[in-house]
């Protein structure tokens, strides 16, 4: 049925300010008065009226229906949109009839010959007040009737909160929209089994699956305020089973801001993972940052590119740019041109493992903060170039922290990973190196404060398993995954940004700071909700195949050591790592030169001795390693 040309789309044709509609709605409040004149006077001659007062109530009422329309005249009743009508507007049409009632009584109460009795007055107005309520209301009261559902989908709302009533009324008030509510689900005791806009609250989200089955939804929409994450992932899989669409409906603020119109919207990972919006301190990074000279390599990366945007917002005096993707530079310098146009933004082209060009970079730029995001991440490729992970994750963070001790900058930030912890990959374990680096280069400092970052799989960076998933699904399949049960934890770019920045306005002496992730995520439930969410079922129109893990991998990643300990900071996603390492420069720069000089030789030498340092400042691991290594492979004292 064509929803323009439906019954109830004419009536809402009729609104206030058409003139038409006006004529309209007096003719009906003008018959309401009629029917309830008539019914009065059954009423109180027990259906037995006297020709006499018959007569005179047939003259007298052009002027009682005349006295009830100029009321509602000159109370705006007219000029209420009554499709989206509310308490408040039936509280404004009992005033006028109220008062033209008032009128009447008295009006009929000083006739000496009394052919209108008083209780007809009184009966009238009694009836007038619902009557036209009723005939006002009618296109919402409709819409509510079976035969008058045009093709909507019978929607259950998870969440009988702000946000679920007002999705019902919105619902209920605009019948073009494409959903019918038939009742809600919430967990509140003191809501079960009672009634919001006449829907019924029919359980908890636990009898989500009975509910579906009694009240036969169609789509389900969640409507909680910050639902977590598993509780979104449960809903979620309950509603794929039985192939029912699941929505998101915006939060109370986008009903505020006006954004009503984006009423429900499609799941999106971010609510699968259901991480809290990040609020930072503004004022610390701020004062951390704005009018100061900053400097970010990496910067054409995923987390580098990032840093630059939410770096800009705090107008620093200077922004540099360092990487040797050039295009990528270029594109990223392209996006924040006239973002902050009192910060000058200078783009750098090099490599962090080229030591001239960074010194070189350093003493030109003398910035007062280095965020250090460059590095090779990818696990199973830096597997097979141990030489080139430990070149630019581990002497590329050398140069650049010692070029920025030589140029007395201010805060040295490493991007770090939870790869570091007991790594089991070639990666990790460079990454580990510079993490030690970072923590004796800071002992021996007396002007740059030296701090890393650590935090887990980052959401969308490039690489990762979520674009990689969408890009197998998007092609048909089959969408691999290493292992059942490898489960990693996950955070998005801006999160984990907008955290990193937070840390650097703690600074430290070498302290490691740690994300605060949530909680880990099983990456074939992850991979099936993907494609469920595009409409589709696992193992039938996109195949899920194991591939085994690869070179490095862990079924679960580690956020801390057994030897490190978690201290709160000024933030609370941000935790403070405590551990009594005893690592000095001297020490350090002595392990990596043995590195350095079998480096381009044999890659499985190289990949064990970048394990040995890595374990060597591992309290836990320290004794485990010297007991499993025979004493002519190990390192060096």
């Amino acid at each position: 049925m064509n929803r323009s040309s439906s019954p109830l789309a004419a009536l809402r044709r009729l609104a206030p300010g058409d003139p038409l509609g006006t004529l309209v709605a007096i003719a009906l409040d003008v018959a309401v008065v009629a029917v309830a004149l008539a019914c009065a006077m059954l009423l109180r001659f027990d259906a037995d009226v006297p020709r006499r007062n018959a007569e005179f109530v047939v003259r007298v009422f052009p002027l009682i229906a005349a006295a009830y329309v100029i009321g509602n005249f000159l109370f705006g009743v007219y000029r209420t949109v009554w499709a989206y009508g509310s308490l408040g507007d039936i509280i404004g049409l009992f005033r006028p009839v109220f008062l033209v009632t008032i009128l009447l009584f008295g009006i009929n109460f000083w006739l000496e010959e009394r052919l209108l009795p008083l209780s007809v007055i009184l009966i009238t107005g009694a009836l007038v007040f619902p009557g036209m309520a009723v005939v006002k209301m009618r296109t919402r009261l409709l819409i509510r009737l079976p035969w008058m559902n045009n093709g909507e989908r019978r929607l259950l709302i998870v969440g009988a909160g702000h946000t679920g009533q007002l999705l019902a009324r919105e619902l209920q008030a605009n019948p073009d929209l494409p959903y019918q509510p038939v009742g809600f689900v919430d967990d509140d005791p003191k809501k079960l089994h009672h009634r919001i806009h006449g829907l019924k609250v029919h359980g908890t989200v636990a009898d989500l699956e009975q509910v579906l089955d009694r009240m036969d939804a169609e789509i389900v929409a969640i409507a909680l305020d910050r639902p977590a994450g598993h509780l979104v992932r449960d809903i979620v899989g309950t509603c794929q089973r039985r192939n029912i669409p699941v929505r998101m409906v915006p939060g109370v603020d986008n009903w505020v801001l006006g954004h009503g119109h984006d009423t429900l919207r499609e799941i999106t990972l971010d609510d699968l993972l259901g991480r809290e919006p990040v609020q930072v301190d503004f004022a610390a990074c701020s004062q951390s940052v704005r009018d100061k000279v900053v400097l970010v390599t990496g910067a054409a990366g995923s987390i580098g590119s990032e840093l630059c945007r939410q770096v800009l917002t705090f107008r620093p005096r200077e922004l540099h740019l360092l990487d040797n993707n050039e295009t990528g530079l270029h594109d990223l310098s392209l996006e924040l041109a006239g973002v902050s146009p009192e910060t000058a933004i200078r783009l750098w082209v090099g490599s962090v493992a080229d030591e001239p060009r960074v010194r070189e970079i350093f003493s030109r730029a003398r910035p007062d903060l280095v965020y250090h995001a460059a590095a090779l991440k990818h696990v199973p490729l830096m597997e097979e170039h141990p030489a080139e992970a430990f070149r630019v994750n581990v002497l590329g963070t050398l140069y650049c922290a010692t070029a920025a001790r030589e140029a007395e900058t201010g805060t040295f930030v490493l991007i770090s990973t939870d790869k570091a912890v007991r790594p089991s990959s070639v990666m990790g374990a460079t990454k580990r190196i510079a993490e030690l680096l970072v923590i004796a280069l800071a002992r021996e400092s007396a002007r740059t404060r030296f701090a890393a970052v650590r935090f887990g799989n980052v959401m969308g960076s490039r690489g990762s398993v979520v674009p990689t998933f969408m890009k197998q699904i998007e092609r048909g399949g089959p969408v691999t995954v290493m292992h059942p049960e490898m489960q990693r934890y996950f955070i998005s770019i801006p999160e984990a940004v907008s955290l990193v920045i937070q840390a650097g306005t703690f600074g430290g002496r070498g302290d490691i700071y740690m994300l605060d992730m949530g909680e880990e995520i099983n990456i074939l439930e992850l991979a099936e909700r993907m494609i469920r969410l595009r409409g589709l079922r696992p193992g039938e129109d996109i195949e899920v195949v194991f591939t085994g893990p690869r070179p490095g991998e862990k079924l679960r990643e580690e956020l801390v050591a057994d030897f490190e300990h978690l201290q709160p900071t000024a933030h609370p996603k941000v935790m403070r790592l405590t551990a009594s390492v005893d690592v000095s420069e001297r020490e350090i720069l002595r392990l990596i030169d043995e590195i350095r000089t079998v480096m381009w030789g044999d890659p499985e030498e190289v990949r064990r001795r970048i394990h040995l340092v890595a374990r060597r400042f591992s309290l836990g691991e320290a004794a485990e390693s010297a007991a499993d290594t025979p004493e002519s492979e190990a390192l060096p004292s």
